[in-house]
């Protein structure tokens, strides 16, 4: 049974260091709202996300910020979380659809999204049952979009001055076309902490040949070691549990996507991330 409720800064505290301590035998785990505000004081949205603890976490967890598709939360949030609390890794699944967009056709660009993942994270680090050194982020399609444009120093730099951003990245298909041409033209780095990619050679966007060539880019250019997991066959969306679908999107090839799930590649995926942010975040 999920629970979900708000609470005022000091309740939240409270709430969330019991929350640490203390749960049901056999319950699936609590999660707790949490809203907060973009870092961009010109354009300031209210966001929320809910945050999972690890049952019995004795100490402050590593904990992962997770971003959704254009399609909002759905079954992949479901997917992983409870393999990552299971491996000692809190998730704050974060919602940044509701109030600022509808689909495809009106869902802003992707840096748009920066000042809330930014605010995400700072927010996680308020927390005493977090620990603030260790907070990844992970993100589907255009979760994995924007999770990526938070690994650029220039980005880290604007919304967290002198703060340092993540520590981890584990991204999914995350249309990796759109993100190299923005970043060849920003000269900027990425801030150096591990990165995996997971996707599917018949993905609508382009990954099976775009991953490749950014892991190539960062590895001749920057020197950058970016881990890669190629699924051959698999679609975008491979890690969504449901029926096929062929949906609009004016990004992908013809502008259609074509979604199928794909149980072996995605019980493959959840093996490697949990193993890749166990190893990645220091778990204990």
């Amino acid at each position: 049974m999920r629970v979900a409720r708000c609470f005022s800064s000091s309740l939240l505290l409270f709430a969330l260091a019991i929350c640490c301590c203390k749960s049901s035998a056999g319950a699936a785990p609590a999660g707790t709202k949490i809203d907060f505000s973009s870092l961009d004081t010109h354009h300031p949205p209210k966001v929320s996300g809910t945050l999972y603890l690890p049952e019995n976490a004795s100490s402050p967890v590593p904990t992962v910020v997770l971003v959704h598709g254009t399609m909002g939360i759905d079954q992949r949030g479901e997917l992983y979380r409870q393999p990552l609390l299971g491996a000692g890794i809190g998730i704050f699944e974060v919602d940044f659809k509701t109030g600022i967009y509808r689909g495809a056709l009106d869902r802003p660009s992707p840096d748009t999204f920066l000042p809330l993942a930014f605010a995400a994270l700072k927010e996680l680090r308020k927390l005493p049952a977090v620990d603030p050194a260790r907070i990844g982020i992970m993100g589907f399609s255009l979760g994995g979009n924007i999770a990526l444009r938070t690994a650029m120093e220039t980005n880290v730099k604007q919304w967290m001055g002198d703060d340092k951003g993540f520590a981890a990245f584990a991204l999914f298909y995350p249309v990796c076309n759109r993100f190299t041409k923005d970043f060849e033209k920003s000269g900027s780095k990425l801030s150096g902490g591990p990165m995996i990619i997971f996707y599917g050679t018949d993905d609508s966007y382009g990954e099976g040949k775009a991953v490749p060539e950014l892991k190539n880019l960062l590895a001749e250019k920057y020197n950058f070691q970016l881990i890669t997991v190629e699924y051959p066959g698999a679609t975008h969306d491979f890690n969504l549990n449901g029926p096929d679908q062929n949906m609009f999107d004016p990004l992908a090839k013809g502008m259609r996507v074509h979604i199928k799930w794909d149980p072996e590649a995605a019980s493959d995926s959840v093996t490697k991330v949990v193993a890749f942010l166990r190893e990645n975040l220091a778990v204990k």
